[in-house]
Order: C-alpha cells, then structure tokens, then sequence
C-alpha cells in the first residue's frame, strides 16, 4: 500500500475523530479538573489510559471484521446505525454551539492532586463511563475500520493513528488551555469549534447513511 493512501487514511481518521474527541464528556470534565493543580501533563497521561482502550477496541472490531462483518447486511446496518450517530451528534453540536448552551467543565480546585499513574487510570474510568464511546466504535468507527481493512492491515494501523492523534492533541491542548486559567480557550471558542464540527460530522453522517444503500 502506497504512503500518500496511508497519509490520507490518517488525515481522514484524525478529521473525522476530532468531532467526536471535542464532545463535552466525563474524559473533558476530568482533564479540566485536573489542569489547573497539575499542568499540560494531565491530557496526554489521560489520553494515554484512553487510548489503550481504544487499542483494545480496534482489535476486537477487526476480529469482528474477519467473519461476521463481512457479511453485507451487517454492512448495512453498520453504514446506517454510524450514519445516524453521526447526524444525530452533529445536529446536537450545531443546536448546542447556536443556542450557547455548550461551555468548558468548571474545574473542581478543592480535590487532591492524583499521581501519573492516576491520571491514566483515570483515562480508562473516564472512557469506560461514556456511553457515547461504546456507540461511536461499534457504528461509526466499526464502519471505517471495515473500509480501511480493504487497504490492508497498515491502513487500520494508520486509521487508528489518525484517531488517537487527535485524542492527543486535542486533550493536550485542553490542559494547557485550562491550566492557563482558559485565557487560550474561552467558552466563545469553545463553541465555535462545535459549530463547526457538527456541520462536518453532519455532512459525514448523511454521506454515511447513504452509503447504506449503494454497498
């Protein structure tokens, strides 16, 4: 497989994970509580415990992939449940950002500072306690996973890359914000991101669903 399909696959993976990593959650609210005791370490140690579950999660869709979801109507089915988790993000994002009822977490000064290892414990709790994380990887993610499989084994490696990459700079990027007590990242920015997200993930999903029934 050529290194410009790599590059784009990771592009893709990073553009399209990014709307979901931004979504206000128990992994955000713990990184903004965090922060300001202990610095722009706090988002990479809890992307770090995040990411290994995702890790977990790529390999077991793919074992997924090499029998049962191969089939064409769980193709479908995936196209279209991922299509409509998208949409249904998306609209929410852009309903949220344009009536401001999206902010930053307020961080919670009177809780003890945790140690590294802590923190990346605290990354797995975080990710396990979402709902949405489960249905993003089974709908969604499971669907470009299945399209990436076809490019071979180093085209999920990159996906998975893209994916995480943007967990990293995203959640690396809210402690530094956060831990310069927001003066980089106001709530005005904040939902300006979401605003924009949302119509990407909006567009993404309806292209999704289409997809469903011309597989």
């Amino acid at each position: 497989m050529g290194v410009n399909n790599l590059v784009s696959v990771f592009a893709f993976a990073f553009a399209v994970s990014f709307g979901a990593v931004i979504s206000p959650g128990p992994v955000s609210a713990a990184i903004v509580t965090e922060a300001p005791r202990q610095g722009w370490r706090v988002g990479p140690l809890i992307a770090s415990g995040h990411s290994l579950l995702e890790l977990v999660m790529v390999v077991l869709i793919n074992f997924g992939l090499a029998s049962g979801m191969s089939d064409p109507k769980i193709q479908i089915l995936i196209a279209a449940c991922g299509g409509l988790v998208l949409i249904g993000i998306g609209a929410s994002y852009i309903y949220s950002a344009w009536k401001r009822t999206l902010r930053l977490p307020q961080a919670e000064s009177h809780m003890p500072a945790r140690s590294q290892f802590s923190l990346f414990s605290l990354g797995i709790l975080t990710t396990i306690s979402n709902p949405f994380w489960y249905a993003w990887w089974v709908t969604v993610a499971a669907g470009y996973l299945g399209q990436a499989q076809v490019l071979g084994s180093t085209a999920i490696v990159a996906f998975y890359l893209g994916h995480v990459s943007a967990d990293f700079t995203w959640d690396t990027t809210l402690s530094i914000a956060t831990s310069a007590s927001r003066r980089w990242l106001t709530n005005t920015h904040y939902r300006a991101i979401i605003l924009i997200t949302g119509g990407f993930m909006l567009y993404l999903g309806v292209q999704f669903f289409r997809s469903a029934f011309f597989l």
